[in-house]
């Protein structure tokens, strides 16, 4: 069954966490006009802050599934293309420490969840969507949170099935592994006790662990994850919900002759995006990302709703 989600969310400013990132890998800047031909005309520069230096964006992504690091890379490499400025790829030690990479100014771009951008706006982070990612051509953004259930170990049909059950989660801070999750089984009159909420940590590691079905039979993961298990038998479907799409986020500080560019560029992209600009796309990205599509700040009003219903059992809801 396909449901459309009708909340959203106002994120908590209490956190507390430190800032985790492990610098990886950088990106080197388009190459400089070789000897003898003119430069081509730059356009002034505008008042604005980075967070390292003016040669440097840094950039980080969600540890939301293994190998998450290397498959950001040809978008660091995009964004290194995009403004001529070296790209650091920074990957997370886990979601919040984003959020505060964010609010703290240590991050230019990011890649991030709709959860995470509304902790990150609470935290008192001031940054903006430059787009919402895309997974397949002709498509609108947004993807699906998906519950899953073990067919060969419980017989649950529904989501108010999944009472006083363990169930799987992905991560406190995830928006279509617990946070659209927690909303729907709310509105299935369930109530998940803390004991029985585990968390995989990454979509394709929890899908796994609903398949094994040895610390939990039912649970949740985006459809990327969980639709191959489905198609091979391992995992049944539930439910699915439709979620507002991930976003690539840039700071507000950022020079606005930089925003532009990344605005120009990355807004309303597609694959050929990447390969016109000389990029190589990888599989993870042949896959299961088409593009980014132009949202605004209201695009993700449905998970501050939703945040508003699910605060008493999300701590990071609660403001």
């Amino acid at each position: 069954m396909q449901t459309t989600l009708k909340r959203g969310l106002a994120l908590t400013a209490g956190l507390t966490l430190a800032f985790g990132l492990a610098a990886c890998s950088s990106t080197p800047a388009a190459e400089e006009t070789p000897a003898g031909e003119a430069p081509a005309a730059e356009a002034p520069a505008t008042e604005g802050t980075f967070a390292k230096d003016e040669n440097t964006i840094v950039f980080a992504t969600l540890p939301d599934h293994e190998g998450a690091e290397q498959d950001a890379q040809p978008i660091a490499d995009w964004i290194a293309e995009i403004t001529g400025k070296n790209v650091e790829l920074y990957q997370a030690t886990d979601y919040t420490a984003v959020v505060q990479g964010l609010a703290s100014d240590k991050i230019d771009v990011a890649q991030i969840s709709a959860f995470t951008y509304y902790q990150t706006q609470a935290a008192g982070g001031e940054i903006e969507p430059i787009g919402a990612q895309i997974t397949e051509e002709g498509a609108e953004p947004g993807y699906f949170s998906v519950a899953i259930k073990n067919p060969a170990a419980t017989d649950v049909a529904s989501l108010a099935d999944f009472a006083d059950q363990p169930i799987c989660f992905v991560n406190p801070t995830s928006t279509s592994g617990f946070a659209v999750p927690m909303g729907g089984l709310l509105d299935a009159g369930v109530t998940v006790a803390e004991e029985n909420r585990l968390f995989g940590e990454e979509h394709d590691l929890n899908a796994a662990k609903v398949a094994e079905g040895v610390d939990c039979q039912v649970g949740f993961a985006q459809d990327v994850d969980a639709d191959p298990l489905i198609e091979a038998g391992e995992l049944e479907e539930v439910d699915r919900v439709q979620v507002p799409a991930a976003p690539i986020v840039m700071q507000s500080a950022l020079p606005q002759d930089v925003k532009d560019q990344l605005t120009a560029a990355i807004a309303d992209s597609t694959q050929e995006s990447l390969t016109d600009a000389g990029i190589e796309l990888n599989d993870f990205l042949k896959e299961s990302w088409f593009g980014f599509g132009k949202v605004d700040d209201a695009y993700y009003d449905l998970i501050r709703t939703l945040c508003t219903e699910i605060a008493d059992e999300v701590e990071a809801c609660r403001a």
